[in-house]
């Protein structure tokens, strides 16, 4: 068996851990634009598919190819599952991001994504403010109105 690159290792552990194979391609430090022709020529190569074989199977194929152990056995939500995953250091890098892209909206909510009741709240408030086009403007200063005698 011909000894593989550090490129096509890390391709190995990518695909071996279940990223699909353009991501796979990325995390592995191949061109974004090229990446699906690069998984696709790497798939094709007997050395990648025994090392990928022998990595889902649990042996070693190349040093770097392991299956890393979760934390827990157990998880009763999958929000915690999530954030084990993305700050599993083991893990490769493609998996981590996925799961943290995942964990997103459990995390941070987007930006304008408010209920019926809140957009109204937050509308009247703007309104009274003076931050509204239908907002009252502010009256114009007053004139003086000095006689000069």
């Amino acid at each position: 068996m011909t000894k593989l690159t550090d490129k096509q290792e890390a391709f190995a552990v990518n695909k071996a851990a279940g990223v699909p194979n353009r991501e796979a391609a990325i995390a592995a430090g191949y061109a974004e634009g090229s990446a699906d022709v690069a998984a696709h020529r790497l798939m094709q190569k007997p050395a990648i598919k025994a090392a990928i074989k022998a990595a889902v199977g649990g042996k070693r194929a190349a040093p770097g190819v392991t299956t890393p152990k979760m934390p827990r056995t157990k998880y009763a939500d999958p929000v915690t599952f999530l954030e084990d995953v993305m700050n599993h250091g083991e893990l490769p890098l493609a998996m981590r991001a996925d799961a943290a892209k995942q964990l997103l909206p459990y995390k941070h909510a987007r930006m304008g994504e408010v209920g019926k009741k809140q957009a109204k709240a937050d509308n009247a408030k703007d309104i009274a403010r003076g931050k509204h086009k239908f907002a009252t403007k502010a009256a114009p200063p007053a004139l003086s109105l000095v006689r000069n005698e």
